[in-house]
């Protein structure tokens, strides 16, 4: 499984993002694992995951739930911790990242704000 952006995804930032938030879950999950998560999520969000948490992190957030339960955030905060530990997130903890995602009417900027510009070729 390639880790990539879908060819019309234009903005750097969004790609940078999906790049690594791909790449983070199979160093987790492992190939099979990622290939089984996208599936369902994609299924459950009707669309693509990574749009979705791009574009609407709560929707994306609800899905993860559906799919893990009560789980979902225990597996962010590991997501989380792992982003952070490879240096493309910037949250004062794991759980700030959960909140984000958890809260509806966070806006999705705050989210995009913790991702490290300068990765995405972006100051």
């Amino acid at each position: 499984m390639r880790c990539g952006p879908k060819p019309q995804w234009e903005e750097p930032h969004k790609r940078y993002v999906a790049y690594v938030l791909c790449s983070t879950l199979k160093s987790l999950l492992g190939e099979s694992g990622l290939m089984v998560l996208e599936f369902h999520l994609n299924k459950r969000l009707q669309g693509d995951m990574y749009e979705a948490f791009y574009e609407n992190p709560h929707r994306f957030y609800q899905a993860l739930r559906g799919f893990f339960g009560s789980g979902a955030d225990a597996v962010l905060r590991i997501i989380a911790q792992k982003l952070m530990e490879d240096g493309h997130l910037e949250a004062a903890s794991p759980q700030e990242f959960v909140k984000v995602l958890k809260n509806p009417g966070e806006d999705r900027w705050k989210l995009w704000k913790m991702f490290r510009l300068r990765e995405a070729g972006e100051t």
